[in-house]
């Protein structure tokens, strides 16, 4: 059994087959991706504007510390159910997004539709049309779903 410190009893060291598998210390541009969550390309134009260090290894290729990774506080960032949450975010943003368009364009469709029948219709048809489309548009003011 290897002791730390001959002169004193302590713990013993564990053998390197107890050690657990370390992760490795330098990692290439796409496994600080993989790492992060990120995509390599913001990886690599990070290294590029200096706000994330970089050294070249010995085949060449630039290399990031994984300690570079933690201090510039991009380890551990996602949830472990959630890979990518910054990308989650964005989808969720984009089909509310998408959603309140096609909210405005079936409006946008019916007010067109309602002109039409005003225009098309005879004086008096015509008043009553405006006078129903100014309700309609008085109720939805009021209920705050028009700005």
């Amino acid at each position: 059994m290897a002791v730390a410190n001959p002169g004193r009893m302590s713990e013993p060291l564990p053998s390197p087959e107890t050690l657990p598998a370390e992760a490795p210390r330098l990692l290439t541009i796409t496994q600080a991706a993989i790492e992060t969550g990120l995509s390599a390309k913001a990886i690599a134009r990070r290294i590029e504007r200096g706000t994330l260090r970089a050294v070249h290894d010995d085949q060449g290729r630039r290399v990031v510390p994984r300690a570079e990774l933690d201090r510039a506080g991009l380890l551990n960032q996602q949830p472990e159910g959630n890979p990518g949450g910054e990308l989650v975010l964005w989808r969720d943003l984009y089909e509310r997004e998408r959603a309140e368009h096609q909210a405005v364009i079936a409006r946008e469709r019916e007010l067109h539709s309602q002109l039409a029948a005003i225009a098309n219709a005879g004086p008096i048809r015509a008043m009553r049309l405006r006078k129903q489309t100014r309700q309609q548009l008085t109720k939805l003011t009021s209920g705050g779903r028009l700005d």
